[in-house]
């Protein structure tokens, strides 16, 4: 089985294999990508590349109008995430807060100073991102974003001029066979410069996001949390207004 969201809906794809207790994997072609794995009409696994379970799953918009998606049929293992009407709803729950706190949050990965020092904002003294923080606090992602969107909207956190995937040092399969080329990425990012450092030395954060999401698409660059990074870009780039033309 193969089409498009644009003329099923993802909510009426994942109700229809429900009703035929289809198993199999669901992939999803879009920005990000998204598979899931059905046993028996319930979705027993699944999320964004190596990012998986229901946090992961949620992250990508339920009410996406584009994609492409094909369902290729095998028994999977796993347990069921949740039934699929209360998978459905949590999901379009979690949609639904997440956009919200994105509104001011414009990624998980920005890195907050705390301005107080008092808990639970003590894990910000010196800067911290809200994954970051979801990690040190022990709670799902989506509560540290409501914890920060309602510091920020207090004044109990600023926003610092960096993100979490600034402290990432990837190298690229490509690094050292290229020629030199000035400002190319693929020589620039040769594992010894961290991005932060690209992005210090003058590569413009949205070229690089542009950049890091195509390669990851594409399977070029193959490292660990290359999912959760992807949504996050993405997020971003969403939320960066374009450059005058």
């Amino acid at each position: 089985m193969e089409g498009n969201l644009s003329t099923m809906p993802l909510v009426d794809l994942l109700e229809l294999l429900h009703a035929g207790r289809k198993s199999g994997v669901l992939r999803i072609e879009g920005r990000p990508p998204l598979v899931l794995r059905l046993q028996a009409g319930e979705v027993v696994g699944g999320g964004i590349l190596d990012w998986e379970g229901l946090e992961a799953i949620a992250a990508f918009d339920l009410h996406t109008p584009e994609g492409a998606f094909h369902f290729e049929p095998g028994l999977q293992s796993g347990k069921v995430i949740r039934p699929m009407q209360a998978l459905l709803g949590e999901w379009a729950r979690l949609n639904d807060e997440c956009r919200r706190f994105l509104e001011v949050i414009d990624s998980p990965s920005r890195v907050y100073e705390g301005l107080g020092g008092e808990p639970p904002y003590d894990v910000f003294v010196g800067g911290r991102s809200v994954r970051g923080a979801a990690k040190a606090w022990g709670v799902p992602l989506i509560i540290a974003m409501e914890r920060v969107w309602t510091a920020l909207r207090s004044g109990d956190l600023s926003p610092l001029g960096r993100y979490a995937w600034y402290g990432l040092r990837i190298r690229h399969p490509q690094a050292r066979r290229k020629p030199p080329e000035d400002g190319d990425l693929s020589r620039l990012m040769d594992g010894r410069a961290n991005l932060g450092d690209l992005v210090a030395a003058g590569v413009e954060p949205n070229r690089l996001r542009r950049y890091l999401i195509e390669g990851i698409a594409a399977g070029d660059l193959l490292f660990p949390g290359r999912g959760w990074l992807l949504r996050d870009l993405t997020w971003e780039l969403e939320r960066t207004p374009a450059p005058p033309s």
